[in-house]
């Protein structure tokens, strides 16, 4: 028995950690069914950061301060959820640009939690994969040192464990973020049901606050 822990105590380690997670974001999703002001209630004050957009230029979260942000760790070589999850958020790109939103009063960030791979002519070629491509103006993609993208992601509520293959196992959360840069919701990215209506709608619904 003792050896099977030994050669088997990452894996239980991991299955500990997504079962608490999923537990997590059921609470989340169950508060998700409540009216929308208790739904939106304000839980703490984001993280700070300072990050690298594509360009090579420092990107600070303050810098954003006065839109309403949808922030998704996530990496270009993620075998499963980064590419439909950013399809989901191309998809609020459009819908929030119909609505004159996007860019102005709204911001999309992408922070990749494999840096070392996700270099800036890697993250441009995997927006380019899209039919409806991240657009510039109110879409960043922002990189850093890992140690401390791991600490952010941590610091948002977000896990990510890095394995022996050199990919990652994070949870795949959309977060979104008030104004004044109170985190207001996690969305799980992961649940069949949500859809770009439900997050364009909160947006909306914060980008009216004072």
């Amino acid at each position: 028995m003792s050896t099977f822990f030994e050669k088997n105590w990452f894996k239980l380690a991991l299955g500990a950690i997504l079962i608490a997670m999923i537990a997590s974001f059921a609470y989340k999703l169950w508060v998700n069914s409540s009216e929308p002001d208790q739904r939106l209630t304000a839980m703490k004050q984001s993280p700070s950061f300072q990050l690298q957009d594509l360009d090579g230029k420092t990107v600070a979260s303050a810098d954003t301060d006065g839109k309403v942000r949808l922030v998704y760790f996530f990496y270009s070589f993620c075998p499963d959820v980064c590419m439909p999850t950013t399809f989901l958020l191309t998809q609020v790109q459009d819908e929030l640009k119909k609505k004159e939103l996007f860019g102005t009063k709204s911001e999309i960030i992408s922070i990749t939690v494999d840096p070392n791979r996700d270099t800036p002519a890697v993250l441009k070629e995997f927006g380019s994969k899209f039919e409806s491509k991240p657009d510039p103006s109110g879409w960043m993609f922002l990189r850093g040192e890992e140690a401390k993208i791991h600490k952010l992601a941590e610091d948002f509520g977000i896990m990510v464990i890095k394995e022996k293959d050199g990919n990652f196992s994070h949870s795949n959360a959309i977060l979104l973020v008030d104004k004044k840069g109170k985190l207001r919701n996690y969305y799980d990215a992961s649940n069949p049901e949500l859809d770009a209506d439900h997050i364009v709608k909160d947006v909306v619904t914060l980008s009216k606050e004072k």
